[in-house]
Order: structure tokens, then sequence, then C-alpha cells
């Protein structure tokens, strides 16, 4: 008989290693020498191996149709495999608002202040124009989609919390508002993570990195696809006047 597969163990292990990848060393970040900040490009790095390939990870502007942009996203998680990414030049990426799944704003630290600076950033990415398209498929047509049923997450990444404790009334306060200006889920690495996709909940300690990660994981499979983009939409200013 083959071994059991010990999940728990799994999980510690995995959480070390995205901790090492973060620049946070495990097990010993009580010492002077281990309290740096995780880097937006380390948070990238760590997204990236942990999320399936589908999910295209990293810094971009988002657009629609309407010719409206937003400010530089810190951290999108978006459509990797149906979104036209004509829109790149050199480093920089424009992404069409409706292949964007979640929008993540990095802060060194998670206080009021920056929770409110994160909510003002994900709420201006929500306030742009998301069309939707019919879908082909061999025994016919889906229908386009409401992009209201297919919300964008909003996540905040951090390193410490300013308050002594995430449940307290001060910080339950400051994370939990409704749409469309809330925050879905957020995490400070040495303080604590919460979620409130479904109701409210926070990480167990010791645990934090790794719910975060597998709660984040759990609300973008729920999305499903990304939305169908109206292509032609985004086709108009290439159309000559009176075409």
């Amino acid at each position: 008989m083959s071994e059991p597969f010990d999940l728990a163990k799994a999980y510690t292990a995995k959480q070390d290693h995205m901790l090492t990848g973060l620049g946070l060393m495990p097990q010993f970040t009580d010492h002077p020498g281990t309290k740096g900040d995780a880097t937006e490009e380390q948070w990238v790095s760590v997204l990236r191996e942990f999320l399936p390939q589908r999910y295209g990870v990293g810094p971009i502007f988002a657009i629609d149709s309407l010719g409206q942009q937003s400010g530089q996203i810190d951290i999108a998680i978006f459509d990797r495999q149906y979104s036209p990414l004509f829109f790149e030049q050199g480093d920089v990426r424009f992404v069409p608002v409706e292949s964007l799944y979640a929008v993540c704003e990095v802060k060194p630290r998670m206080n009021k202040e920056n929770l409110d600076y994160a909510r003002d950033k994900v709420a201006s990415v929500r306030r742009l124009h998301r069309t939707s398209a019919e879908i082909r498929h061999a025994g016919g047509t889906y229908p386009a989609q409401d992009p209201e049923a297919k919300p964008i997450l909003g996540v905040f990444l951090s390193t410490d919390l300013d308050w002594g404790d995430i449940r307290g009334a001060a910080a339950v306060g400051s994370i939990t508002e409704p749409q469309p200006t809330g925050l879905d889920l957020g995490i400070a690495v040495r303080g604590g993570a919460f979620d409130q996709t479904d109701g409210v909940a926070y990480s167990p300690g010791g645990q934090e990195l790794i719910w975060f990660a597998t709660r984040l994981y759990r609300a973008l499979s729920r999305l499903g696809t990304a939305l169908a983009i109206d292509l032609d939409a985004y086709y108009v200013p290439l159309q000559s006047p009176g075409s």
C-alpha cells in the first residue's frame, strides 16, 4: 500500500517556500536582519509560481473600449489564454478590462490609510466599461454574460500589520466595506489575512500566507473564464467616418 500524503506538511513546506520567495525567512522573522518588506517583483514571482499558468500576473494598465485607462496597477491577475495583448509597448502592458480577474495593491503595511488607497485604486478599475460577447461552440452559441456576474476582485498585499490584532475592532472597521469599493482579500504576512468573498474569514495563526494563497485561488476559480470581449467595440476607432 502506498504511503499517505500528508497535506498539512505539504502546505507548511509550500508556505516556507513562498516566504523565501518573498524574501521573508520562514521560522526566523523575529530576527532584526529579516524585517524587510516584500517587493512588488517578489509578489509577482510568488503568485505566478502558485497560480495555474492560465493566469497572467504582473503590472499593467487596464483599458476599455471607450478609450478610458486606469492608473498603473501594481499587480493584476488577468486571462492569458483568450486576452488579446496587442496593446503591449515594450515592458508596458495594456490589458482590456474584460480580461481582468483581480487588481492587487502592494504596500509595506496594512493600515487604514493604505487600505483606503487600495480601495480607491480598485474602484477606479471597476468603473471602466466592460463589454461581453456571445461565444460560438459546436452546438450553437452561448449568450453574452452579464459583467456584473463576474466582479473584479480587489486584493491587498502587505508584509506587516499596524494593528495588534487583525480581528480587533479597529482593523475590522477598516477592512470591511461593501462593493463597489470593497476589498475581497488581503494579507499582512506577519499579522494575518482576511477573505470576505463569502462572509468574513481570517487566517489561523502561523498559516497566513498559504491560507491567503489558497483562498485567492478559490475566489479566482469561482469566477470561471474571463468575459468574452466584444472585439467590435474595440475596433470602432479603426473604422473610417461613415463606414
